[in-house]
């Protein structure tokens, strides 16, 4: 019976090789992806000394180019319409401007000008993720979760070539005592980033190039179809549940709470709201963590040169590719709230085990590399998992998209410059952050969740209490009763 399931859930993707093809594209979109925004992290020491800043200071641009990814995601879920029916157009824009920034990242010693600089390369992050995720849940709906795992696990094998392929053009610190002040100064050998970052620029170029052309096959097949019938584009799910439930909301906007609860104000705001402040300290933890890794494990406290440094970047960078490699295989037959709920039980373990090796036995720097591997593997799958829960308990669209990512930008962001702040003043209270954003999340994915299954229950009660005659109604409209509903629906929709 087992295999029987296994082998259903299997042919959901076996039995569209064309929406396939596109999301192994989307996977090497991903790892292109980790590679131009990972590579900041083995050469955030290059880049302060360069314009001469503390971590602090070198913060500034991680925060301005969150600020580009919020501006990108509110942009693009007002302009809805063009995010559903042009995401390859937009992949292709996003990757373009990313090769223009990276290629001029290492010539820049002003932080002005490369704040400004880091802000275009948020926008390019920004429409990269919005236009990736409407298109995954476009073509697969509510079994979104093992395309998504697939595609987000891109991410880390970037970010472990970028560190991989860095490495041999740093120099290594140098430490001179200065008697006279008590003051220990740290220098380093010329380090060459142009040629990693003039490379990495190329492999964006090419992943432009690619979706460049996925766009105008995509616009071609959109031509033919709409000769013999019409494509409904009313949801970014488009599995036959969400054709119903397009049917209950075709009077209401797109931008309302009650669309994302399927005609039900209260619940849409609710979980909205919440699901919003949840992603936000999921990504605060997940964005901050990444970045700011390199510089803990070179905090004075460690003594770690930069090559050991870089190896403790790639080991927490490939344990966090297998834990999405493992989750985008288990996802396909096991629910995504019971996978969710696990994870989140072994990181809050993971961040009471920080918190105890920090302030209690005290980290050693096998310790340090087990957690920090560790680290990655258990929150890796956290948030695409999400993503695929929150699009199986709303209706999801470009809209909502936009708001979760904009929620997931602010915590980066404010995050992102408390780490900068923790690592100039006390190093030691940069694992603290880890355990405010797991705890904090835990609270919001429960209340979500309790939210959900009160809702849920609702639902069932009203279900059960109607006629037997109204049940068969619904019951025995045809297919085609049901997608000439949904069209009726799109096309009002359209007008408004």
């Amino acid at each position: 019976m087992s295999s029987k399931v296994n082998e259903k859930s299997l042919k959901i993707y076996t039995s569209q090789p064309w929406e396939l093809g596109k999301t192994c594209f989307l996977l090497l979109t991903w790892i292109v992806l980790g590679i131009h925004l990972e590579i900041i992290g083995p050469t955030v020491n290059v880049l302060a000394r360069q314009t001469n800043v503390t971590y602090s200071g070198i913060s500034t641009i991680l925060i301005t180019r969150g600020a580009g990814y919020v501006v990108a995601n509110i942009v693009g879920g007002i302009t809805q319409n063009i995010v559903k029916e042009h995401p390859e157009g937009l992949l292709s824009v996003a990757f373009l401007i990313a090769a223009i920034v990276v290629l001029s990242t290492p010539t820049i010693f002003n932080l002005i000008i490369l704040a400004i600089v880091f802000f275009f390369q948020g926008i390019s992050q920004g429409i990269t993720d919005l236009g990736g995720t409407s298109l995954l849940l476009t073509m697969w709906g509510d079994n979104v979760a093992a395309p998504l795992n697939v595609v987000h696990l891109g991410y880390g094998f970037g970010a472990v070539f970028a560190n991989l392929f860095v490495r041999p053009y740093l120099g290594e610190d140098i430490k001179i005592n200065e008697t006279l002040n008590n003051s220990t100064i740290l220098l380093e050998d010329k380090s060459n980033i142009l040629i990693p970052y003039s490379i990495t620029s190329s492999l964006c170029l090419l992943i432009s190039i690619g979706h460049f052309i996925f766009s105008i096959r995509e616009h071609r097949i959109r031509r033919e179809a709409l000769r013999n019938r019409p494509i409904n584009y009313v949801s970014v799910s488009t599995s036959a549940i969400n054709e119903i439930k397009e049917v209950e909301i075709k009077n209401v906007s797109q931008y309302s709470p009650q669309s994302c609860g399927n005609g039900y104000f209260t619940y849409g705001l609710l979980m909205s709201i919440t699901w919003i402040f949840y992603m936000f300290f999921v990504s605060g933890n997940d964005l901050t963590f990444g970045k700011f890794f390199f510089a803990y494990l070179k905090s004075s406290q460690f003594s770690i040169t930069t090559s050991g440094a870089v190896w403790g970047m790639i080991i927490y960078w490939s344990s966090y590719s297998v834990g999405r490699l493992i989750c985008a295989i288990t996802s396909v037959f096991i629910p995504v709230h019971i996978a969710i709920g696990i994870l989140w039980i072994f990181g809050l373990v993971l961040a009471i085990t920080w918190f105890i090796y920090v302030w209690v036995i005290d980290l050693s720097i096998t310790s340090l590399f087990v957690l920090g591997a560790f680290t990655g593997f258990i929150f890796s799958p956290i948030f695409p998992l999400s993503f695929a829960f929150i699009n199986q308990r709303l209706n999801v669209n470009p809209f909502l998209v936009g708001l979760l990512l904009c929620g997931s930008a602010f915590g980066g962001m404010a995050f992102q410059k408390i780490a900068g702040i923790v690592l100039d003043i006390k190093a030691n209270h940069f694992p603290s952050l880890l355990m405010t954003c797991v705890v904090l999340a835990i609270i919001f994915f429960a209340m979500a969740f309790i939210i959900s299954s009160i809702h849920q229950r609702k639902l069932n009660s009203n279900k059960n209490s109607l006629p037997i005659s109204d049940n068969k109604d619904i019951s025995n409209k045809s297919e085609e009763e049901r997608q000439m509903e949904a069209y009726l629906t799109k096309d009002e929709q359209d007008k408004n």
